[in-house]
């Protein structure tokens, strides 16, 4: 399998299946209603001149719906407890208030057969940031301990009360022997 995560206040899905796109379900009726195209920006030197150049982002897996304003999931307001969706006067909305995303949640995805963790703009598809975890469990030890690929990303449920110290997760892969748990702090938006 890939990876799924639900946005409750959408009713919606959002689903990999190893391209360089996030399928979009409606949660009742599981009609797509639109996919996005994950695509990572680069900048690169052609003819002695610095430009952009997009990729594709193939092998999207594990995927986790993140608010990086209260640590959680994004779908519930942490004042009054309802459903996190933008309203006019919410200040940490996107400025087109006909989005249903605050401008501080992110969809959190590994990339398979890769120690990377991408975080991407849930309206736009772009990748806003990677977080490589190369060090953690180093694949020369995976090979000794009989270890496989980076495959598993959830939340821990620790809210962080709108501070900017990010989203705590537990980080794990196949046949690994622990779990671990890290922050990923806030990137500019």
């Amino acid at each position: 399998g890939w990876g799924i995560t639900f946005l409750p206040h959408t009713n919606e899905f959002y689903i990999s299946d190893g391209s360089h796109f996030l399928s979009v379900w409606d949660a009742e009726s599981l009609d797509l209603k639109r996919k996005i195209p994950v695509k990572f920006e680069r900048k690169v030197m052609v003819d002695g001149e610095l430009t952009s150049e997009s990729l594709d982002v193939d092998y999207i897996n594990e995927l986790e719906f993140v608010d990086f304003e209260t640590g959680g999931d994004g779908t519930t307001d942490r004042d009054s407890g309802e459903e996190g969706v933008c309203s006019n006067d919410d200040t940490e909305c996107n400025d087109d208030t006909s989005s249903p995303h605050k401008q501080s949640m992110r969809i959190l995805a590994n990339v398979w057969y890769q120690d990377l963790i991408i975080s991407i703009h849930p309206e736009t598809g772009e990748v806003e940031r990677v977080y490589d975890f190369r060090d953690l469990y180093p694949i020369e030890q995976r090979q000794k301990d009989g270890a496989d690929v980076l495959n598993g990303i959830s939340l821990t449920g620790a809210m962080n009360g709108g501070s900017e110290d990010g989203v705590e997760l537990w980080i794990t892969g196949k046949l690994w022997p622990n779990m671990y748990r890290v922050r990923l702090k806030q990137h500019a938006t």
